[in-house]
């Protein structure tokens, strides 16, 4: 982390956010708008992921074809949320609308950053990931950001401990799809194993409970 080519996408990935919020704010963009813009930022970053991560169903028989990295399933909560851009984008009930806005934009905005700050997918410049994960997670944000600023959003103790049943129900589900999926060393909700070494709080160095403690913890305050 924080390496030079980690910088420069740093630096990138925040000036394509404040491109993105200056434009977005200048020319009054609505939520569906926005939530548009996302939906085609998303579908552009899975289609590069999915092609960079297929790999072969038999490695010695190439006729078989090939298959999708487990590990790049859209199980991690920063690509769980796109099912929700999908839904802000066309739905048409407000109510539910507004409780998935609620929901994505602290989980953006927190999980976004963290995933610039972490670059868990590299930083090279000569592979496709570092692309799809800068810009699809300095996108994120930016919606996030919009809803914020242009107070869109309920950020109220009711939409909070909506979103903490919703975050610990999917956190104890990727504990069994982990589990599930252990040969394939998936790391999904990164409940298996800390997102990169070195970290404060989250490590293994107490054990794996004093660290799934430690995660509950950051998450709620977070």
């Amino acid at each position: 982390m924080f390496g030079v080519n980690h910088l420069i996408w740093l630096g990138i990935s925040f000036a394509l956010i404040g491109i993105l919020l200056f434009c977005s704010l200048k020319f009054k963009f609505s939520i569906k708008t926005c939530a548009l813009i996302m939906s085609g930022i998303s579908i552009l970053s899975e289609f590069v992921k999915i092609f960079a991560h297929m790999l072969p169903s038999d490695p010695e028989d190439p006729s078989r074809g090939l298959v999708l990295k487990v590990t790049s399933l859209p199980l991690h909560l920063c690509s769980i949320i796109i099912f929700l851009i999908f839904y802000i984008a066309l739905s048409k009930n407000e109510e539910r609308k507004q409780k998935a806005l609620n929901f994505y934009v602290p989980v953006a905005l927190i999980g976004g950053l963290l995933a610039l700050l972490l670059a868990t997918s590299g930083t090279e410049f000569t592979r496709p990931q570092p692309y799809q994960s800068f810009i699809y997670h300095a996108a994120i944000v930016w919606f996030a950001l919009h809803a914020l600023i242009t107070k869109k959003v309920d950020m109220g103790v009711r939409a909070y401990i909506t979103n903490i049943i919703v975050l610990a129900a999917m956190t104890f589900a990727m504990i069994w799809i982990n589990g599930a999926l252990q040969n394939f060393e998936t790391n999904f909700f990164f409940v298996v194993r800390p997102p990169a070494k070195g970290l404060p709080l989250l490590n293994l160095n107490h054990g794996w409970y004093v660290y799934f403690v430690n995660l509950i913890a950051v998450g709620l305050v977070l």
